[in-house]
Protein backbone atom coordinates (compact mmCIF):
# COMPACT_ATOMS: atom_id res chain seq x y z
CA UNK A 1 0.00 0.00 0.00
CA UNK A 2 1.43 3.22 -0.83
CA UNK A 3 0.80 6.78 0.85
CA UNK A 4 1.97 8.88 -2.09
CA UNK A 5 -1.06 11.27 -3.00
CA UNK A 6 -0.91 10.22 -7.25
CA UNK A 7 -4.40 11.45 -7.78
CA UNK A 8 -2.70 14.68 -8.63
CA UNK A 9 0.27 15.55 -11.40
CA UNK A 10 1.83 18.18 -8.83
CA UNK A 11 4.90 16.63 -7.95
CA UNK A 12 6.06 16.63 -4.15
CA UNK A 13 10.12 17.36 -4.23
CA UNK A 14 12.33 17.45 -1.16
CA UNK A 15 14.78 19.75 -1.62
CA UNK A 16 18.28 20.21 0.77
CA UNK A 17 21.42 19.64 1.30
CA UNK A 18 23.32 16.96 3.59
CA UNK A 19 26.37 15.37 4.20
CA UNK A 20 27.42 12.16 3.28
CA UNK A 21 26.11 10.99 6.50
CA UNK A 22 22.99 12.69 5.74
CA UNK A 23 23.76 15.46 8.44
CA UNK A 24 21.99 19.02 7.79
CA UNK A 25 22.54 20.46 10.85
CA UNK A 26 23.48 21.42 14.21
CA UNK A 27 21.37 22.83 16.24
CA UNK A 28 18.96 25.62 14.12
CA UNK A 29 21.87 26.40 11.52
CA UNK A 30 23.21 24.92 8.90
CA UNK A 31 26.82 23.77 9.61
CA UNK A 32 28.17 24.95 6.12
CA UNK A 33 28.54 27.97 4.03
CA UNK A 34 28.19 27.38 0.38
CA UNK A 35 26.86 30.54 -1.47
CA UNK A 36 26.76 28.54 -4.74
CA UNK A 37 25.08 25.40 -3.03
CA UNK A 38 22.27 27.63 -1.15
CA UNK A 39 21.86 29.51 -4.74
CA UNK A 40 20.76 26.66 -6.37
CA UNK A 41 18.17 25.36 -3.38
CA UNK A 42 16.84 29.18 -3.93
CA UNK A 43 16.47 28.58 -7.94
CA UNK A 44 14.68 25.34 -6.98
CA UNK A 45 11.82 27.00 -5.15
CA UNK A 46 11.88 30.12 -7.24
CA UNK A 47 7.85 30.74 -8.05
CA UNK A 48 6.98 27.57 -6.66
CA UNK A 49 5.46 26.60 -3.52
CA UNK A 50 7.77 25.49 -0.18
CA UNK A 51 6.38 23.63 3.07
CA UNK A 52 8.80 23.69 5.60
CA UNK A 53 8.60 23.61 9.41
CA UNK A 54 8.98 26.31 11.66
CA UNK A 55 12.53 26.10 12.19
CA UNK A 56 13.38 26.24 8.91
CA UNK A 57 11.11 28.58 8.06
CA UNK A 58 12.48 30.90 10.88
CA UNK A 59 16.00 30.36 9.41
CA UNK A 60 15.29 30.68 5.32
CA UNK A 61 11.97 32.73 5.59
CA UNK A 62 13.82 35.97 4.58
CA UNK A 63 15.59 35.04 1.37
CA UNK A 64 12.65 32.49 0.27
CA UNK A 65 11.85 33.15 -3.35
CA UNK A 66 8.68 30.69 -3.59
CA UNK A 67 5.34 32.42 -4.53
CA UNK A 68 3.91 30.47 -1.11
CA UNK A 69 5.35 29.13 2.12
CA UNK A 70 3.48 27.19 4.49
CA UNK A 71 4.87 26.17 7.77
CA UNK A 72 4.03 23.22 9.58
CA UNK A 73 4.11 23.18 13.25
CA UNK A 74 1.58 21.68 15.96
CA UNK A 75 1.82 25.53 17.83
CA UNK A 76 0.71 29.02 16.55
CA UNK A 77 4.18 30.73 15.22
CA UNK A 78 3.49 34.00 14.78
CA UNK A 79 4.43 33.98 10.95
CA UNK A 80 3.10 35.96 8.28
CA UNK A 81 2.56 32.27 5.86
CA UNK A 82 -0.24 29.80 6.15
CA UNK A 83 0.51 27.92 9.33
CA UNK A 84 -1.13 23.90 9.54
CA UNK A 85 -1.05 21.08 11.85
CA UNK A 86 0.21 18.00 9.59
CA UNK A 87 1.89 17.27 6.28
CA UNK A 88 -1.25 16.20 5.01
CA UNK A 89 -2.56 19.53 5.23
CA UNK A 90 -0.07 21.53 4.11
CA UNK A 91 -0.06 19.07 1.00
CA UNK A 92 -3.48 19.73 0.52
CA UNK A 93 -3.11 23.34 0.56
CA UNK A 94 -0.07 23.16 -1.54
CA UNK A 95 -2.17 21.47 -4.06
CA UNK A 96 -4.20 23.85 -4.52
CA UNK A 97 -1.92 26.34 -5.93
CA UNK A 98 -1.25 24.17 -8.65
CA UNK A 99 2.71 24.19 -8.71
CA UNK A 100 5.51 22.35 -8.14
CA UNK A 101 5.37 21.33 -3.75
CA UNK A 102 9.07 22.19 -2.55
CA UNK A 103 9.67 20.05 1.12
CA UNK A 104 12.79 22.04 2.62
CA UNK A 105 12.77 20.95 5.84
CA UNK A 106 13.63 20.20 8.81
CA UNK A 107 14.44 16.96 9.41
CA UNK A 108 10.92 15.63 10.85
CA UNK A 109 9.24 17.65 8.23
CA UNK A 110 11.44 15.84 5.42
CA UNK A 111 10.49 12.65 7.49
CA UNK A 112 7.19 13.13 7.16
CA UNK A 113 6.87 14.32 3.90
CA UNK A 114 9.16 11.12 2.24
CA UNK A 115 6.56 8.50 1.77
CA UNK A 116 4.81 11.94 -0.51
CA UNK A 117 7.96 12.43 -2.32
CA UNK A 118 8.09 11.92 -6.06
CA UNK A 119 11.08 13.67 -6.31
CA UNK A 120 14.44 14.57 -3.68
CA UNK A 121 16.75 17.24 -5.04
CA UNK A 122 19.92 16.58 -2.66
CA UNK A 123 22.95 18.48 -2.75
CA UNK A 124 25.22 16.27 -1.00
CA UNK A 125 28.00 18.48 0.86
CA UNK A 126 31.86 16.77 -0.04
CA UNK A 127 33.16 17.47 3.40
CA UNK A 128 32.04 16.04 6.28
CA UNK A 129 30.15 18.23 9.30
CA UNK A 130 29.14 17.04 13.02
CA UNK A 131 25.49 17.86 12.98
CA UNK A 132 22.31 16.73 15.65
CA UNK A 133 19.54 17.32 12.73
CA UNK A 134 19.92 14.36 9.58
CA UNK A 135 17.96 13.81 6.56
CA UNK A 136 15.79 10.51 7.07
CA UNK A 137 17.39 7.47 5.49
CA UNK A 138 15.95 6.15 2.21
CA UNK A 139 15.84 2.95 0.33
CA UNK A 140 17.91 3.58 -2.85
CA UNK A 141 16.74 1.29 -4.42
CA UNK A 142 12.99 3.08 -4.95
CA UNK A 143 14.69 5.45 -6.59
CA UNK A 144 17.20 6.74 -9.46
CA UNK A 145 19.27 9.52 -9.66
CA UNK A 146 17.95 11.54 -12.99
CA UNK A 147 20.51 14.45 -12.86
CA UNK A 148 23.53 14.61 -11.40
CA UNK A 149 25.97 17.67 -11.44
CA UNK A 150 29.33 17.94 -9.84
CA UNK A 151 30.67 21.65 -8.21
CA UNK A 152 33.69 22.01 -6.28
CA UNK A 153 32.11 21.80 -2.95
CA UNK A 154 29.23 19.68 -3.53
CA UNK A 155 27.51 17.03 -5.83
CA UNK A 156 23.98 17.98 -6.93
CA UNK A 157 21.64 15.25 -7.91
CA UNK A 158 17.75 15.55 -8.81
CA UNK A 159 16.58 11.83 -7.41
CA UNK A 160 13.16 10.24 -9.02
CA UNK A 161 11.00 7.56 -7.52
CA UNK A 162 10.47 4.76 -9.50
CA UNK A 163 7.16 3.96 -9.79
Amino acid sequence: MTTRMEDSNVPVILVGAMTQHRVIGQGDTMPWDIPEEYQTFIDNIRGQTVIMGRKSYEVFGPDLTSAHAIVVSRGRPEVDVPVVDSIESALELARSYGLKIFVAGGSQIYDLALPYADWMFLSEIKKDYDGDKLFPEFDRSQWQIAREDEHAKFIYREWKRMD
